[in-house]
């Protein structure tokens, strides 16, 4: 099914290249079409005030009972027999009753830096944002830990760059996450891998791989890790479809690279069969919401082309199947890209740390709506036929930006 996008003019918020608040222009497309931010403090608020009956006052079935001509035994009866075939009716279709469920998450990508380089910041918005939305996990889209990945499940920075760093309450719920090129171990000539390995000197099982995040010791160690290859969720009685995919192997330029023959690496791994997986889960899927995480964009706006190793075979595929939405990182920045007339919509969440600190050129490569060249994070809520996603930057407590996507 394809969706929308819903905005209300008068509430939309940009920023430019500088950071400034700007009026965008807001473009409607496939019928109703808007953006629009999380800013309840606008929200008429309506106070609904009902008098308590007194304890004197007799329940409409008391009264009923008592003004009827039936005998009351009669009565009783036939009262107790419909709420018995209501339960029976309620207990064989349980979703009768069943009000629109709500999954809550937040999205964040190219983080793992010990807590500099705005990690730390991001960290802390992430919590006070956590705070007040509750969300069910935390979507990781990929470059965990720089520069190189993780050099063994016993590696301190798995404590240093995660745990120690996503310490609020608020954040203390599962991190679902995906492989990004430098979770591969990423370094591009033998020079290079020689100074990342020079670090296990000594060290058991220490090598560049990106089996290390892969591992469940890790999850023994923070029960809130958890990264796999490919893989699917589904929540909220199959509502939403959660689609994760391995994007490294299909990007071309790895495979020449020196770190593509690490242990686990780029040429131990099929970019055809991870579509493959993906078509075949998408197809069985019946869920409403159907998202795709990845690490790697299909669309950006920062770079003078759009990323030509996956939207050629990644693409068509997310059309075909309806997917709503496509969340990734890789683009050290915040970016929204949605063509028309496409069911797609293109959420770039990669301002976990180290960012574009400058202003960076906005390339209009089909679809782009929006770029934020700071370091944040992406909070988004679905609930019923509605995908809310709200922008956060460093720079402020509220969003930057905001879309509504209707399914």
């Amino acid at each position: 099914m394809a969706a929308t996008i819903s905005t209300v003019p008068q509430y939309s918020r940009m920023v430019d290249d500088q950071g400034v608040e700007m009026q965008p222009e807001h473009a409607s497309h496939m019928g109703v079409s808007e953006l629009t931010p999380l800013n309840y403090t606008h929200l008429a608020q309506q106070s609904l005030s009902q008098s308590q009956p007194s304890s004197g006052i007799k329940t409409g079935v008391t009264t009923a009972i008592e003004h009827s001509k039936w005998p009351v035994a009669i009565l009783a009866g036939l009262v107790l027999t419909a709420v018995a075939l209501v339960a029976a009716v309620v207990a064989a279709n349980p979703g009768i009753f069943h009000t629109e469920s709500k999954t809550q998450f937040l999205l964040v990508g190219d983080w793992g830096r010990d807590g500099t380089q705005n990690q730390s910041a991001v960290a802390a918005l992430m919590a006070t944002v956590a705070d007040a939305v509750r969300p069910d996990f935390i979507l990781s889209v990929g470059d965990n830990f720089y520069e190189s990945g993780l050099l063994s499940v016993n590696d301190p920075q798995f404590m240093s760059s995660f745990t120690n760093v996503y310490n609020a309450p608020s954040l203390q719920v599962p991190w679902h996450a995906v492989l990004g090129n430098h979770d591969y171990g990423e370094c591009w000539t033998e020079e290079e891998c020689a100074v990342a390995r020079a670090q296990c000197s000594g060290l058991p099982e220490c090598y560049l791989s990106p089996l290390h995040q892969l591992d469940v010791f890790l999850w023994e160690q923070d029960w809130r890790w958890h990264c796999e290859r490919n893989f699917k969720l589904s929540l909220g009685n199959d509502a939403v479809d959660l689609f994760f995919i391995d994007t490294n192997p299909g990007i071309i330029d790895y495979r020449t690279a020196a770190f593509a023959n690490n242990t686990g690496g780029i040429l131990q791994q099929s970019w055809q069969e991870n579509l493959l997986e993906l078509e075949t889960q998408l197809a069985r899927s019946t869920a409403q919401w159907k998202l795709v995480i990845g690490h790697h964009p299909v669309r950006r706006n920062n770079r003078p082309n759009n990323n030509m190793d996956l939207l050629p075979t990644l693409e068509p595929m997310l059309e075909k199947y309806g997917v709503q939405a496509y969340f990734c990182g890789h683009e050290h920045n915040l970016q929204y890209l949605h063509q028309q007339d496409s069911s797609v919509h293109y959420v770039v969440s990669g301002g976990g740390s180290l960012t574009d600190y400058a202003p960076i050129v906005h390339f209009d490569n089909g679809g782009s709506r929006f770029q934020y060249w700071g370091s944040g994070f992406v909070s988004c809520l679905v609930e019923g036929r509605s995908l809310r996603c709200d922008f956060y930057g460093i720079t402020q407590r509220r969003p930057v930006y905001s879309i509504q996507v209707y399914a």
